[in-house]
């Protein structure tokens, strides 16, 4: 009996006598695969609720296919530790209780390159961005914790005044106030 341990796209595969022993994910069978993602505003806080949340669609590259979509929807997250405290790489951020997210459960069949597109913030069209990131999702390999970031760069910026119903004159002097918040 001769046996040989082999590395193959990420997974050890066993070789007995000529006969391939695979994992159970690279059968016929579907795997759900968990993916949380957050739509963040650059260097700042998760997108809640309070500026509308975020659509965020998961899509099969190869197929074409929508595997998940949805809006994100929840807090901004815990100010103090996402602005103020300096991050160690690795570790948690958004675990505040509360804290906006999207959480897909995806049934794999094999190994699949996907890309996560999100937009935000949902309640100021005007304000919208797009962001997105791809990657590949293995069958039963979850994505959790603070699970996959998009960071969407801009403002929301509305006019106070003048009214957009207000005609204004030329050369007349105006006063313009806007009110900016993050995303």
């Amino acid at each position: 009996m001769i046996k040989f341990l082999i590395f193959l796209f990420g997974f050890f595969m066993v070789i007995e006598d000529g006969v391939i022993f695979v994992p159970s994910s690279f059968s016929a069978e579907r795997i759900t695969t968990k993916v949380v993602v957050r739509v963040t505003s650059k260097d700042a806080k998760v997108i809640g609720s309070g500026v509308g949340g975020a659509f965020v669609r998961i899509k099969n590259l190869e197929t074409g296919e929508v595997l998940a979509q949805g809006k994100q929807v929840g807090g901004t997250g815990d100010t103090d530790r996402l602005m103020v405290q300096p991050h160690r790489r690795g570790e948690t951020l958004y675990g505040a209780a509360g804290t906006a997210f999207f959480q897909a459960e995806i049934p794999l069949e094999k190994s699949a390159p996907v890309e996560i597109y999100a937009e935000a913030p949902l309640g100021y069209p005007h304000a919208i961005q797009k962001g997105s990131k791809t990657f590949t999702l293995i069958p039963g390999k979850h994505i959790l914790g603070d699970g996959v970031i998009i960071e969407l760069n801009g403002l929301i910026v509305n006019a106070i005044s003048p009214s957009s119903k207000k005609s204004l004159k030329r050369g007349e002097e105006v006063d313009v106030r806007v009110e900016v918040k993050m995303l």
